[in-house]
């Protein structure tokens, strides 16, 4: 049963609103269930550490800064930064001086906690991701400590569901960020593309381009090779050969001028290319595919 919900003050160190339970038997072996869910509001820095709990925490930072450390790892965290924890091993939080923090969190656990938490870190290492919007985490802590309050049998259902829900989000958030980050990634490998098809009779270099897109060297290298498959150079070198093929079956151009054309100033350095490409010389393929009366 839950105990009733308590606003105590902790020796003017803390502020803390919360609502503890005990499990049914049935909980235990079918539900997520809710051991403490609350809220805490630091007036002053202080330490708190904890070790053995059969608990999992999750902590959201609704305002201020502080610092949490678990597995021998410290990490500084602000507003909108969210842990999952495993309290069975040692762990550690304290409010910053300057920024007492505010806190939200659910101590948790069930048959399936530990398998979900194996999951989530395999994916999130570090256990900590970031929202900037805090309201999803917000309403089902809330809701959850309104669950954690009823007396009817559908109580621990209830609450059971809102923590799945909050470890639904604790996973989708992290990764619509992460594919955010990948579209935003994907538009602007896209521009750089679609620049180089309209530039590549010219001289372009990485370092041209990613001083045009305000990108570094390496990530543009590394997300233009992720998203087109092909490096930046290569792609260039793609471009002109499809050009100059279209020159050679459809123009009287000479070798040395489709070269220059397509943004090779030596003739043989293109010769080179091309053959790399198709296989044979430039000559050889105006022979094959150039149009017969």
């Amino acid at each position: 049963m839950a105990k009733e919900f308590q606003s105590f003050s902790s020796v003017g160190i803390c502020e803390s609103r919360r609502r503890m339970h005990t499990p049914s038997p049935f909980a235990r072996s079918c539900l997520f269930y809710v051991q403490e869910v609350g809220m805490l509001k630091s007036i002053q820095s202080h330490l708190c550490k904890r070790d053995g709990l059969d608990s999992f925490l999750f902590v959201l930072v609704k305002s201020g800064s502080g610092r949490i450390t678990h597995q021998g790892t410290a990490h500084t965290l602000g507003v909108g930064d969210c842990v999952l924890i495993d309290c069975s091993r040692p762990y550690s939080h304290q409010s910053s001086e300057n920024e007492p923090w505010e806190l939200l969190w659910i101590h948790f656990n069930g048959v399936t906690a530990r398998s979900y938490y194996s999951y989530f870190i395999k994916n999130f290492p570090s256990g900590i991701f970031h929202t900037d919007d805090t309201s999803a985490f917000c309403t089902l802590i809330w809701e959850l400590l309104d669950a954690a309050a009823r007396k009817d049998r559908t109580a621990e259902l209830i609450c059971s569901k809102l923590i799945t829900d909050v470890l639904t989000l604790c996973f989708t958030v992290p990764l619509q960020k992460e594919l955010a980050e990948r579209e935003s990634s994907a538009g602007k490998m896209l521009a750089v593309k679609e620049y180089i098809d309209a530039h590549f009779a010219e001289k372009l270099t990485l370092d041209e381009l990613s001083e045009r897109f305000f990108l570094s060297k390496f990530h543009l290298s590394r997300e233009f090779k992720r998203i087109c498959g092909v490096t930046v150079g290569s792609y260039i070198l793609t471009q002109r050969v499809n050009y100059a093929k279209e020159l050679l079956r459809f123009s009287d151009k000479s070798i040395e001028a489709v070269a220059a054309d397509c943004g090779i100033a030596d003739s043989s350095y293109f010769n080179k290319v091309f053959k790399k490409s198709e296989g044979i010389s430039p000559s050889r393929y105006r022979q094959l595919w150039a149009r017969r009366s």
